[in-house]
């Protein structure tokens, strides 16, 4: 097998330092690739205001990738996921279908979640990540979302990807 497991201080640190940033709203799909010195690869998904400028936005970004490389001696890339924070409908769906998780069980998060709405139904479309030693299918999962999310309202329908948690 090649790599090798990231080190717990170093995700740490780095989850931190990102969570810390004013236009960062959260992280996740942080994947690091350590192949021995000098040939370390950090991977993430970094969620910004969907409102925000994308040009000042991606320059920050870029700003952190730099960091990364001078400040860890690593690659980093970094894609943004914009997140509507704004929106008092697209929040209170997002805390129900939180609700619905932590009833399944308190260690499932999730991420991207947003609202696309129909002339005759309205999508729920977000990532769930579930733990390593998660019991249920991913099907399985997703059938009971989508089962609590109908129940409350029959015209809402689900599309969930399910991601492993990777550290």
């Amino acid at each position: 097998l090649l790599g090798a497991a990231p080190d717990a201080e170093l995700i740490n640190a780095l989850t931190e330092d990102l969570r810390s940033r004013e236009h960062v709203l959260g992280i996740h799909d942080l994947i690091v690739h350590n192949y021995g010195p000098g040939r370390v690869l950090i991977t993430l998904h970094a969620e910004v205001p969907s409102t925000g400028d994308i040009l000042a936005l991606h320059d920050k970004i870029d700003l952190i990738e730099h960091k990364l490389r001078d400040t860890l001696h690593c690659s980093a890339v970094i894609h943004m996921d914009p997140v509507c924070i704004d929106d008092p409908e697209t929040q209170n769906y997002k805390s129900q279908v939180e609700g619905y998780l932590a009833a399944i069980d308190e260690r499932l998060t999730l991420h991207d979640f947003r609202i696309v709405k129909g002339p005759t139904h309205t999508n729920l479309i977000f990532d769930v990540v579930t733990p390593f030693e998660f019991k249920l299918s991913d099907k399985e999962l997703v059938n009971q979302i989508t089962e609590r999310v109908q129940r409350d309202n029959p015209n809402y329908y689900t599309v969930i990807e399910v991601d492993k948690q990777m550290v």
